[in-house]
């Protein structure tokens, strides 16, 4: 009889670097594939560069195939990588290698490590791209629209800043005065700069420092506007 240890499956180590190579922002690799080398151990089986079309047509009907993916979700406003682990038993698969392929599950989700959903198929048409980034929007809790103008989505950044011109021009007119509202930028003597609710406001630590010399006390001649004068 075999052992745990006659069963367990291993890897050839060119699939932790080609995982690497797909979560490297540096590297043009967006997909890797592995297959199995005999029925207990995962060599790369194919890596590229060129989308999900490519990935899926590098895949086999007659065997079990995990797959590490780079895809790109979110709209021109803001665009995310997510990374999705897929497993494909292509549907001339047997079943005594569907039931190993399923046990080994945990090995390969070690070895690839963490990733935003996982996808299962066992059938081309199962395994399309909206499928998957379906199901990335809904693990996300957000429906991006990936920023195509041929499924309709149009950029709104242009309006929102635009609107918002707007509305504060109509709130100048609005308090009488005759002249652009024009904010300070810089410390006021003996002063306490305050939100509507009276709440103090606080600097961002760089520019605190500006106001504190060597020893980090603060310098108050830096804006002190009513020095005393020397005799």
């Amino acid at each position: 009889s075999k052992t745990p240890s006659d069963m367990a499956l291993a890897f050839d180590p060119a699939c932790e670097a080609a995982v690497a190579e797909v979560r490297s922002d540096s590297t043009p690799a967006n997909w890797v594939t592995f297959r199995y080398e005999g029925k207990n151990k995962l060599v790369v089986g194919g890596k590229g560069s060129n989308g999900f079309p490519e990935f899926k047509a590098s895949l086999a009907d007659d065997q079990c195939t995990w797959a590490f993916l780079r895809m790109i979700a979110g709209d021109q406003e803001s665009k995310r990588a997510k990374f999705i682990f897929v497993q494909y038993n292509g549907p001339s698969l047997g079943g005594m290698a569907k039931s190993r392929s399923g046990v080994h599950k945990p090995d390969v989700e070690r070895v690839v490590g963490q990733h935003h959903v996982f996808f299962f198929a066992d059938a081309p048409e199962d395994l399309t791209e909206d499928t998957i980034m379906d199901k990335v929007k809904k693990s996300a809790g957000a429906n991006y629209d990936l920023g195509s103008n041929s499924k309709g989505y149009e950029t709104r950044a242009g309006d929102i800043k635009a609107a918002a011109s707007t509305t504060y021009k109509t709130k100048e007119k609005e308090t009488g005065l005759s002249k652009p509202i024009v904010f300070n930028d810089s410390a006021l003597p003996r002063t306490t700069p305050c939100d509507l609710s009276g709440r103090p406001t606080v600097a961002a630590p760089t520019e605190a420092r500006k106001n504190t010399d060597l020893k980090g006390k603060l310098d108050v001649e830096k804006w002190q506007t009513d020095k005393p004068q020397q005799e």
